[in-house]
């Protein structure tokens, strides 16, 4: 290197100290564009993350005794009192920004059964807080606040650049428990003729048609979605809502049949029902659940009318809308992993990975990433969402989380984080439901401060690049073990270097990626170094993470 070319690369070295950008995880540049394949989805349990409205922690007197007096939350008692203002406080104060995150899959907002619904073998009182006892598609479960709090949750989300996805399904029947016996307490069956009735779902109920395993897609108790049978607006619908609701339901209903053709089964009213919600605020996906209990048809009809109802939003709204791009729909399919299937004709661009949970700690780590980088990268139209921990399965071990969060967060696709593994959310109580100790509030006065901060630099690394996500996959070395990525779209290239269980004063090769004289920044630590005759060094930080890009 010649005495006039050093002495610039000095120089400009120390331009980039003086200028600040060495402070880790800071990006030095704006955020690439969106892209859903390169995502990072946060899921929120809504009752289970924030509560900043008090007000609403009893609706429908749920957690309240015969006496009105509220009973002691334990740490059993599945409702907690979070909400959507604080889920939008926690926006506001730049939450998601710190990790990286893209967009927020919320639990099912509608209006769920208002008593309980018993627990596992009834050790526990429960109410529907996942979100997967609809009583009422058409309004906002009032424990989690007002449409309005809805409104500016999503106005909120959509000025920070989170997109917003709704979890749900089109199965569930509001007030039946798993097993289709168990329902609010306080109703006999002669109550239940007033109900969704037996032409709109299947019941361990007298009149209604039990479930049956033998049929294809499963059909539980729940809604009858490949009913054929035309159907009115069940009893419970009409005298909750009253004369003037009534009337403009059944304006909106005759509406969208009449521009659709669909016939008046009870499939085309949940999906009108459901879709509503994306026009009126501009949902930007779903995540739909036990993809397996409904039809094929019943999933590419929510998906067309899902993308209609996302485009008159964005047409209506042009100053809110993030993008162009189209509604996103990802599934939920017991078992499925890394391949493509029938469901990707079904409607669905995503469906969730089942099967990196086992191995996001042991084995053979580089030979993990190359498949899913060749699979997922190698196919525009396919992806899925991948995750450490979720209610279907064991959370993954707490004491583990800082390594399952860089394995977790340097994976090519879309990966999904759960609520509270970067805070290390303590499990909730050993009881008989077995995905309860999944479900546990946010440890608000008890974060793990170290694997906090772990996830966000990974995550905002994730999201700066998106070669980590969408990039081809290469190793450069086994010990410590690197590998780079590189992605090129259009004119612009991004290429990047990640180093696991590094350990003192750490010596790269890095001339296949970066030329001599390039400034190389470790985004974990911020500290710099100049490549020279093809070789970088760095000292990692205690976690021994390198996250290698070139400073600009």
């Amino acid at each position: 290197m010649s005495s006039k070319m050093h002495a610039g690369v000095i120089g400009g070295l120390l331009a980039l100290v003086w200028a600040g950008s060495v402070a880790p995880g800071r990006a030095q540049a704006p955020d690439p564009p969106f892209s859903w394949e390169a995502a990072t989805v946060y899921f929120v349990m809504i009752d289970r993350f924030a509560n900043g409205d008090p007000s609403n922690d009893h609706a429908y007197g749920r957690g309240l005794d015969a006496d009105g007096e509220p009973y002691d939350l334990d740490p059993s008692t599945p409702f907690r009192g979070g909400d959507l203002a604080g889920l939008t406080q926690k926006i506001e104060e730049g939450y998601f920004d710190d990790l990286g995150v893209h967009a927020l899959w919320i639990t099912n907002p509608f209006e769920q059964i208002h008593g309980g619904i018993g627990g596992g073998e009834d050790d526990f009182p429960s109410h529907a807080c996942r979100g997967y006892r609809v009583l009422d598609f058409t309004e906002l479960d009032a424990a989690l606040g007002t449409e309005a709090d809805f409104r500016r949750f999503v106005d909120t989300a959509h000025a920070r650049g989170l997109r917003v996805m709704l979890d749900g399904g089109l199965h569930a029947a509001g007030a039946l428990g798993d097993d289709g016996e168990r329902s609010d307490r306080t109703r006999a069956d002669s109550a239940w003729a007033r109900w969704w009735g037996p032409e709109w779902v299947r019941a361990g109920l007298t009149g209604y048609d039990p479930r049956d395993e033998s049929e294809t897609p499963r059909c539980p108790s729940g809604f009858k979605t490949g009913s054929e049978t035309p159907v009115e607006i069940p009893a419970t619908l009409r005298e909750k809502w009253g004369p003037e609701k009534l009337a403009k339901e059944k304006a909106g209903l005759d509406a969208f049949f009449a521009r659709t053709g669909y016939p008046r089964t009870p499939r085309y009213h949940l999906i009108k029902w459901v879709t509503d919600w994306v026009e009126r605020y501009g949902i930007d996906g779903f995540r739909v659940n036990a993809t397996g209990r409904a039809e094929p048809e019943t999933w590419r009809a929510l998906k067309r009318e899902a993308v209609r109802a996302l485009r008159a939003w964005k047409a209506a709204h042009p100053a809110e809308a993030l993008d162009d791009l189209d509604f996103r729909m990802t599934g939920e399919a017991e078992g499925r992993g890394v391949e493509r299937d029938a469901y990707f004709e079904a409607g669905f661009d995503a469906l969730l990975n089942a099967a990196f949970q086992p191995v996001a700690a042991p084995g053979d780590l580089d030979s993990l990433y190359t498949v899913y980088a060749g699979r997922i990268n190698g196919d525009p139209s396919f992806n899925v969402l991948s995750y450490v921990s979720s209610r279907e399965a064991r959370s993954i071990d707490r004491a583990r989380l800082l390594e399952a969060g860089t394995r977790l967060l340097m994976l090519p696709g879309g990966v999904v984080i759960r609520y509270g593994d970067e805070t290390v959310r303590p499990p909730g109580a050993d009881v008989s439901a077995a995905d309860q100790p999944t479900r546990a509030p946010v440890n608000r006065e008890a974060v793990d401060a170290d694997v906090l901060a772990h996830w966000q630099k990974l995550g905002r690394f994730r999201r700066r690049h998106p070669a980590v996500a969408r990039g081809a996959h290469r190793k450069l070395a086994d010990a410590p073990y690197a590998f780079h990525r590189h992605y090129a779209s259009g004119t612009s290239t991004d290429d990047v270097i990640v180093v696991m269980g590094a350990e003192g004063r750490t010596r790269l090769n890095v001339s296949r990626v970066f030329p001599d004289d390039t400034v190389l920044r470790d985004a974990y630590t911020g500290k710099i170094a100049i490549v020279s005759y093809g070789l970088v060094t760095f000292l990692p930080g205690p976690q021994g993470v390198l996250l290698l890009e070139e400073a600009r």
